[in-house]
């Protein structure tokens, strides 16, 4: 997985860095530059204000009781629209941009918001190896999955954890003036 990653950053760098440089032969060094400049502008734009008022939203269908699957995906896909358009290079600012448009991102929701379920949520509730994903947990066994305390089976210890005796504190944890 890190040398896939690192072969695409790799690959990602030498496509920008061909495709400004044909760009920049079809139309001069000093357009190129703007239009690198002017993607990180919209790019520190988009991130200010977008993914604020995109975060509001998802804020807001929470505050009405909506699902709020989908504007957390606009909003995830906002802020991955103005990193894009941050980063130096040309593709990278069309991609972003195209992000930015509503239609791109409907179509991307539903494929996104599959590849969330199987990737994150579903092994989070199931567990990475299935049903019995829980250390001692015979399969079919109920799950506490809210996380409620469970009540231990055995005598209790009538002092509890601490057997009577209590200890001073060290001195640099009394405060001042203590002996």
């Amino acid at each position: 997985m890190p040398l896939l990653l690192l072969a695409l950053l790799l690959g990602g760098a030498v496509l920008e860095i061909w495709v400004a440089l044909q760009v920049a032969d079809a139309i001069g060094a000093l357009p190129v530059l703007a239009l690198l400049v002017l993607s990180a502008g919209i790019g520190v734009r988009v991130l200010g204000r977008g993914t604020v008022r995109a975060w509001r939203r998802v804020a807001d269908a929470s505050r009405s009781g909506e699902r709020v699957g989908r504007s957390v995906l606009d909003a995830g896909l906002v802020v991955v629209a103005g990193v894009l358009l941050l980063l130096p290079g040309l593709v990278s600012g069309v991609l972003g941009l195209l992000l930015l448009a509503p239609p791109v991102r409907a179509v991307l929701r539903p494929i996104l918001g599959g590849l969330v379920v199987r990737r994150v949520a579903l092994p989070f509730v199931v567990g990475a190896k299935g049903a019995s994903w829980a250390a001692g947990r015979r399969p079919g066994a109920p799950v506490d999955l809210e996380g409620h305390a469970t009540e231990r089976r055995g005598p209790a210890d009538p002092e509890g954890p601490v057997s009577g005796v209590v200890l001073p504190a060290p001195p640099e944890h009394r405060g001042p003036g203590a002996l």
